[in-house]
């Protein structure tokens, strides 16, 4: 248990400690201006900002290490109620109806992200019940976030004012999208609920193929949330240990 313990703590120990550094980083660069791009100048920074913290997650994630066995505590409809905050896609939309953004990129994303937002919170009372049907619904909803942010960032990226903007007409750009504080948007924000959703999607697509409806009753959602200990090796025996007396709803 012992070890078990340790690998708990050190996971979650590189998960917050990333997380501040990724933050206190786009933050810094926002506010000096280091993401506004132009015909010229290309968004390099913005797109490292948000590419490399994602590759070392998922890459820390597949090695089924201490990050992995972290993760696996996170209660899931925890992470779906994190989703609330997408409800600040609104400013998109109220920022396109003021001319400051093009519709190409605020209109999908804006209402995209609200859809996402608003329908989180039935979703996870009805994981919180075990609803029939829930799983397939928890599995489609991350689907569709994940879908949502990823067009987000290419319509945001082909109607920007770099040299990527080749949807940008005379209109307003996404230029808007590179200054600080929205910067925080594509450099933060963006990338961490789509790390939600590929962890959400990591947990619940193995438990999918089993495709029978009588698995529909909300065994279903249980077994999505405790499947991953019938997994034989080592560490997911350590780990179940560590769920049970960190995750007050395990078993529930």
């Amino acid at each position: 248990m012992k070890n078990s313990h340790a690998n708990y703590q050190s996971g979650k120990v590189v998960v917050y400690t990333v997380i501040a550094l990724w933050f206190l980083f786009a933050l810094l660069m926002g506010i000096f201006g280091q993401y506004v791009s132009g015909p010229e100048k290309p968004p390099l920074y913005l797109g490292l900002t948000l590419g490399l913290p994602m590759l070392f997650f998922v890459a820390a994630y597949v090695r089924r290490g201490a990050l992995w066995a972290f993760a696996q505590t996170l209660d899931l409809r925890v992470i779906t109620l994190l989703h609330i905050w997408r409800l600040l896609g609104v400013v998109f939309l109220i920022d396109y109806f003021q001319g400051r953004l093009p519709g190409g990129f605020a209109l999908p994303a804006g209402i995209g992200d609200v859809i996402t937002a608003v329908t989180a919170v039935p979703l996870a009372l009805a994981m919180s019940h075990q609803t029939p049907g829930v799983r397939k619904w928890f599995v489609a909803w991350n689907i569709f976030g994940l879908v949502d942010l990823i067009v987000a960032v290419g319509s945001g990226i082909l109607h920007s004012a770099s040299s990527f903007g080749i949807l940008a007409g005379a209109g307003p750009t996404t230029l808007l999208m590179s200054q600080f504080p929205l910067s925080m948007v594509p450099t933060f924000f963006v990338p961490l609920f789509i790390l939600l959703h590929l962890l959400a999607l990591a947990r619940g697509l193995p438990y999918m193929s089993m495709g029978k409806d009588e698995d529909d009753d909300g065994r279903g959602l249980h077994r999505m949330e405790t499947g991953w200990k019938q997994d034989g090796n080592r560490m997911g025996r350590e780990v179940k240990r560590i769920v049970r007396f960190y995750n007050p709803y395990y078993g529930v």
